[in-house]
Formats: structure tokens, C-alpha cells, sequence
């Protein structure tokens, strides 16, 4: 099997008695070390990007940014950036040119919309991950953009609208498949757990049983009548048993929710998904599935499988706060889960549905690698509807992980379908 990309640029997080970052890159720029001499401070970013998210949904009058509404749209998203890079970095002038430089010549191709976007791993533990994509390291002075056209390529200053980022998180099992499998008539096996009383959910169902009725077999939704009979944990523990209760040859490739989700609470694993369907309301505390999982995996006798990639779309009232929402994606990678892709707070309904679209249509409609999907997910958003609360979506997982078409035995010609890595050098614009 052909082995992960290697990131162009890799960002190294690393906390003892103070908190170390290494910022190295690919094409032999000189190595960026630094310490993160306040305690605690990564913890205050956290809180800042929570209220920062918070501010620019407020200032979203609706899903499509009228030009009028570009400039305190933009101003809002950058202010985010800097504030972050203030508290993380400090306020030298020669600590934040000298990000700036690194950051320009290890990507000096990273801002042209012609070339592939670069890879940008960022490695840590659950309470070390930079907020990388929002921050505006290829330059921190913004040009006030009037239009979307200028807002386009203003945002490309954030990492999160020129590169490809992928979040790895030190202790969690790594998965060991690069695809997702197909049913033998094509269709990729998805469960659905839903709120069903967020339109944005009912749009997300909708937009799979019809667009992609043809790639997509739904399991779901769940909860549904005589379906809440089954737990979450055993929605999460076995996806090759459907919710009919029947064991099938071939198991969920995703386990997609759109819910709502708790997440401001000091202790992450007091945490909780909300479903709701048919009647049916499930509220579920984060430590409670983690109990039910460990139960269930004691067993002996139990066959593993490769577990599905989770997309968990928190969309609805601002109850996900930043500061708690990477206790989602642990569950799930701790789990042995083959990615993670969720936004870092609750975003609106409307957006909510639209990235979603604009994540699987080319995930699963064009075949697009996940890393790729992401990337243009956000960029869908932002030249569509001049919305730039994509975002606020972060992915941990493999960016080549993609789905098969080949039936698999002696490797996967699928790969070579995949985007490439940029090229070494070329000309920013």
C-alpha cells in the first residue's frame, strides 16, 4: 500500500515544563523553534478562539455575505488570527516576521489558487493542538478586501484557505486503511444519526438519498422509532450490524451525525452528543459511550474490523464551545476510528448543510482524496456564498484517505488517481 503524503511543512507541539513548537519544512528551510514561555497559554487561546468563532457568527447576517457586509466579515475572521498569534507567539516584531519568513519560503507556492494546495501537519496531544488553520501566518498585516474577489484572496493569508491541514493526535490508535470500500454495486455504506428537528439535517439526509442516492447505501437515520432500542455505543462499536440488527459483509465506511453537541464543560468526558428522531430523544454524556465501549470490546470472541471515518456536524444553537470540542474527536480516534472531521463550535444551520454538501460532493461524487475534500469544502463556501466560517472545520485524519472502487486485493490503483504533493518551487501570488 502506498504509504501517507509527507507534509510539506509539520508543526511539532510538544509540552513539558514549558511548551516547545518546531515548525519544519520539506524543502530545507532552516528549522523555526519556540517556546511558549507562559503557561497555560494554549488553554487561553483555546478561550479566544471560542469567542472569536462566536463573534464571527454573529456578525454572519446569513449563509451568503452580501459585499456590503465583506469588510467587518473579514475584519472579525482576521482579528481571530492575530489575537491568536499575540497570545501564542508574543508581540516581538522580530518572533512574528520571523514566522512570517518561515512560513513564506518553507510555502512559497501555498497562496497561488493555480497549484495544488501544500500539506500542513500539525502534531500533538488533545490539549496541545494549535488553532493553525485561522492563523495568518503568511502575513499578519491584512489589506481590507471591498469585494469577494478581494475577500478570496485576502483569506488565503490563513492556513486554513491556502493549505491542506491535518491534525494528528499523539496516543490514539493509527488507523491502517487508506480507503473507504464499496458495496459490489457501488455504493459506499453510511450510517446517519441525526436531530431531526435541524433543518440542516433534515437537508443532510435529503441530499443523500437523492444527489447521492446512487454512491451512497444510508443506514439510518438513527434514532428512528424502534431504532432507539439500540444504544449509541452499539451504533459506534460494530458497524457491520444495521440497524435491523442484521450482520452485513460489508461495514459502515462513515458514521455521520448531524446533532447537536455539549462541549463547555470542565471535564470533557461530562460532554455530550444529542440525537433526537421519531419520537425518540437520546442524549448521551461522552464518558458514558466510552464505558459502554470498553464493556463491549471485553468480550472475547469479538472479530475487529476497520472502523469507519466519523463526520460529526454540530449545527444549531452555540452549545459546542471550543475550548472542550477536541473531546469529540478523541472518543472516536481513541476508538481506532480511521479519522475525525468537526468543527470546533456549533455552526449555523445553513452553513452547517452547505459544507457538508460541498464536502461530499467531491468526496464521494468526484472521488477527491479527504484532504483535498476538506480543503475545497471551505473554499466552496467562501467563493459561493463569500462565507468564510468553514473554517472553523478541522480534520483528523489521513488527507489520502479516499474511497475504492478497485475490490481489493493486491493494492489500490485508486492511489494513483490521487492529488500530488505541490511542487517544490513556484511563484506566490
Amino acid at each position: 500500500m502506498t504509504g501517507s503524503l509527507d507534509a510539506d511543512v509539520t508543526v511539532h507541539v510538544h509540552r513539558a515544563e514549558n511548551t516547545h513548537i518546531a515548525f519544519r519544512a520539506l524543502n530545507g528551510t532552516p528549522t523555526l523553534n519556540m517556546t511558549l514561555a507562559q503557561q497555560g497559554v494554549l488553554d487561553e487561546a483555546r478561550r479566544a478562539l471560542d469567542a472569536g468563532l462566536l463573534r464571527l457568527k454573529d456578525v454572519l447576517p446569513a449563509l451568503e455575505v452580501e459585499e456590503r457586509d465583506i469588510p467587518e466579515v473579514f475584519d472579525a475572521l482576521h482579528r481571530i488570527g492575530r489575537r491568536l498569534a499575540g497570545l501564542l507567539f508574543g508581540l516581538q516584531a522580530d518572533v512574528i516576521q520571523g514566522l512570517q519568513t518561515f512560513w513564506n519560503s518553507a510555502l512559497p507556492y501555498g497562496r497561488n489558487p493555480d497549484l495544488p494546495p501544500p500539506l500542513v501537519e500539525c502534531i500533538g496531544d488533545k490539549d496541545t493542538f494549535l488553532p493553525l488553520e485561522i492563523l495568518p501566518l503568511y502575513r499578519m498585516h491584512p489589506n481590507v478586501p471591498r469585494n469577494r474577489e478581494e475577500l478570496i484572496t485576502e483569506c488565503r493569508t490563513l492556513v486554513g484557505f491556502s493549505c491542506m491541514v491535518k491534525r494528528t493526535m499523539l496516543l490514539t490508535a493509527p488507523p491502517s486503511g487508506l480507503h473507504l470500500e464499496v458495496t459490489p454495486d457501488g455504493r459506499l455504506p453510511l450510517r446517519f444519526l441525526q436531530h431531526e428537528q435541524l433543518e440542516g439535517a433534515r437537508k443532510e439526509l435529503g441530499w443523500f438519498t437523492s444527489t447521492a442516492a446512487h454512491q451512497v447505501e444510508v443506514d439510518g437515520p438513527y434514532p428512528y422509532g424502534d431504532t432507539a432500542a439500540a444504544t449509541l455505543a452499539e451504533q459506534i462499536f460494530d458497524p457491520r450490524r444495521s440497524l435491523a440488527g442484521e450482520l452485513r459483509d460489508m461495514p459502515d465506511q462513515i458514521l455521520h451525525f448531524a446533532c447537536h453537541c455539549y462541549a463547555n464543560l470542565d471535564t470533557p468526558l461530562d460532554n455530550e452528543i444529542e440525537l433526537n428522531g421519531g419520537g425518540q430523544e437520546l442524549r448521551v454524556q461522552l464518558g458514558a459511550i466510552m464505558e459502554d465501549l470498553i464493556g463491549m470490546k471485553s468480550r472475547t470472541g469479538q472479530d475487529t474490523c476497520e472502523m469507519p471515518l466519523v463526520v460529526m456536524n454540530a449545527c444549531g444553537a452555540a452549545r459546542m464551545h471550543a475550548t472542550s470540542a477536541l473531546s469529540f474527536p478523541y472518543l472516536f480516534l481513541i476508538n481506532g476510528n480511521r479519522g475525525f472531521i468537526g468543527s470546533e463550535i456549533e455552526v449555523p444551520d445553513g452553513v452547517a448543510a452547505e459544507f457538508s454538501k460541498a464536502l461530499y460532493e467531491p468526496f464521494l461524487l468526484r472521488r477527491l482524496p479527504l484532504g483535498r475534500s476538506v480543503f475545497e469544502a471551505r473554499r466552496s463556501l467562501l467563493h459561493t456564498y463569500g462565507n468564510p466560517f468553514g473554517i472553523a472545520y478541522a480534520a483528523y485524519a489521513d488527507p489520502q484517505l479516499h474511497v475504492c472502487l478497485c475490490r481489493a486485493d493486491g493494492g489500490c490503483p485508486c492511489l494513483s488517481k490521487m492529488t500530488s504533493q505541490s511542487p517544490p518551487t513556484s511563484t506566490p501570488t
